[in-house]
């Protein structure tokens, strides 16, 4: 037997321990294997390997704090593509025995030697090598534009916060060492793991850009040796194993954060940061630390309370926002009565919530962000005034102006009622395409993230405000959108996702599939969603039939739509009285675990 087959056998025996768990409640769907019962605890993840790994720590008798560092680190190994060490998140944490609720952000920041326009002056340095077009000074006629440098390249890469936010949150709320919840990590790292079809296409997606794109070819070097198979497409089953940065976790467990923060592995990240023409400093990173925030809190039809993340994440404002305005209907009704119509309403509603994100959102520890206001009763009333049924509004109704690769999301409970709602990201695809070596961490490309070019959107098509100007030490605005629902006081919901501005949209509606039209999780997580982000003016709606009642309507009322692909990555876990249900969203090939 090779050691291919031997991991896709593994994979199988993984796969069958999600469907069927020791003291699972009810009968498995052989149908739905990215949906799992148990009674204990629960982990939903986009990676197999990882809920094993925050199971393993469960079932070892750690909370969910203890079992969330587990799965983080574990993902770090097996979807490099989307978080990891070189990267950040937010967490949102609720405790069962006295309801505390704890949020912590360890979101990326901006290095001491940012300025505002470091990035114009970057590309505009750029151009003296190019052409009028913006393309690089060779005899080819058709020699590909210079990549942007607040997407690739060393100039990219923020101060990352992933070690320093899971040691903060471990030290006040954990019950095990960082020795003993990296463990899985390291195995996974060190004996390797078999691909899925979701790494593959991101391998290939990478690689093709690459070839497109001499210049990318050069800045990922390390990319293409450590962790894309020497430049060659992987199929599903292919064998990835990554001793470097099995190494580098060791060391965490040996020496803690401080060996990133103060020690050779952060020595070993500047200067590969520098090297591609960044200006990460070892100062950075020792003066980098995670921030507690209090979350936002809002009421949804009386019974129902949601915890959600405060900025510099804008998804939980956009969220709040919308239900606020959608509260105005009886949305439920509505959709029995004409499913259109409730779209309409969800999109309009959305528009409003994206139009504010762009011109008042950004880090409220560097700029005021009125969120009292947007999150209020009252400005939600006087905006759903302003939706019609029957058509959209001009532009001016919603404001003047100011995919899933690169982010993660995961859900814990434990057997203690502790429950967890944790997004982690390097921004895109691979980050900044820069590799740490030998240290074998990818590294984020969140700068990207803030205004990075004035007039310019972002990565994800975003427009944003001077709220979200670079400055030294001030975080990104991003999409992360972690959340908990409460029903009559108690967790029923946690739920998240990848996917840049789709998570916000995504998230919305799976909540409002449990919350609203009662469907049942596994549903809400499989079916379609739309998806419009205000600017630019498209409603993306892929998932759903052309030429459906749906669509149909939408068009109707006059919403400018596109076939485009673009959807998120959702997971969630759900809490009906003793048992717990963990979905992992088939579109990514995750799989849950609980017992």
């Amino acid at each position: 037997m090779t050691r291919r087959q031997f991991l896709c056998g593994w994979a199988l025996v993984l796969s069958s321990l999600v469907l069927v768990p020791p003291g699972r409640a009810g009968v498995p769907d052989e149908s739905r294997p990215w949906i799992a019962v148990g009674r204990q605890g629960m982990v939903a993840s986009d990676s197999m390997y990882a809920s094993q790994a925050g199971l393993e720590i469960l079932r070892a008798g750690g909370n969910a704090i203890d079992a969330a560092t587990a799965t983080s680190f574990a993902l770090a190994v097996t979807r490099p593509y989307s978080m990891g060490l070189g990267g950040g998140g937010f967490m949102l944490v609720r405790l069962g025995q006295t309801g505390e609720v704890f949020v912590l952000d360890y979101r990326e920041c901006a290095p001491r030697a940012a300025t505002a326009d470091m990035f114009v002056k970057a590309r505009e340095k750029l151009a003296q090598r190019t052409g009028p077009e913006g393309q690089e000074r060779t005899s080819a006629p058709s020699a590909p534009a210079v990549p942007a440098p607040s997407r690739y390249g060393g100039l990219a890469v923020g101060v990352p916060g992933h070690i320093a936010g899971h040691a903060a949150m471990l030290e006040r709320l954990g019950t095990r060492s960082f020795r003993e919840v990296l463990a899985p990590a390291v195995r996974l790292a060190e004996q390797g793991f078999a691909v899925d079809e979701h790494y593959c296409s991101i391998a290939r997606d990478s690689l093709a850009k690459m070839r497109d794109q001499p210049e990318l070819r050069r800045i990922g070097q390390g990319l293409l040796k450590r962790l894309l198979f020497d430049g060659k497409a992987p199929a599903p089953g292919d064998v990835l194993r990554q001793p470097e940065l099995a190494d580098t976790l060791r060391q965490l467990q040996r020496e803690g954060p401080s060996a990133f923060y103060r020690g050779t592995i952060g020595q070993t990240v500047v200067e590969a940061v520098q090297s591609a023409g960044g200006i990460l400093t070892t100062e950075d990173l020792s003066t980098y630390r995670p921030v507690w925030r209090t979350p936002l809190r809002i009421r949804y039809r009386e019974r129902y309370e949601l915890l959600l993340m405060p900025p510099p994440s804008s998804g939980g404002i956009c969220v709040a926002e919308t239900l606020n305005i959608l509260e105005n209907w009886d949305l439920a009704a509505v959709r029995r009565r004409d499913p259109s119509l409730a779209a309409h309403l969800t999109v309009e509603a959305l528009k409003h919530a994206f139009a504010d994100r762009a011109r008042h959102l950004g880090d409220a520890d560097f700029a005021p962000v009125p969120v009292a206001q947007l999150t209020s009763k009252a400005y939600a009333k006087e905006l759903a005034g302003r939706i019609r049924d029957t058509a959209v509004s001009p532009a001016a109704a919603y404001g003047s102006p100011p995919d899933d690769s690169g982010t993660s999301h995961f859900c814990v409970a434990d057997r203690w009622g502790n429950v967890v709602s944790c997004t982690e990201t390097i921004n895109t695809g691979f980050g900044s395409l820069v590799v740490a070596e030998p240290a074998g961490i990818v590294l984020n490309n969140e700068m990207d993230d803030f205004t990075a070019e004035p007039g310019k959107p972002n990565a994800f098509g975003l427009s944003q405000s001077d709220h979200n100007a670079v400055v030294p030490g001030k975080r990104p605005l991003s999409c992360m959108t972690p959340t908990i629902v409460l029903r009559d006081g108690r967790p029923v919901l946690a739920v998240g996702a990848s996917g840049g501005p789709i998570i916000i949209t995504a998230t919305l509606q799976v909540i409002l599939a449990v919350v609203e039209y009662g469907q049942p999780l596994a549903d809400a997580i499989e079916g379609p969603r739309f998806h419009h982000q205000w600017d630019p003016n498209i409603l993306y709606y892929n998932q759903f039939p052309a030429d459906g009642p749906l669509v149909r309507g939408l068009k109707a009322r006059g919403h400018e739509l596109s076939d485009r692909r673009r959807e998120a990555v959702v997971q969630a876990l759900q809490i009906e009285d003793d048992t717990l249900t963990g979905a992992s969203d088939p579109r990514k090939g995750g799989r849950p675990a609980g017992y």
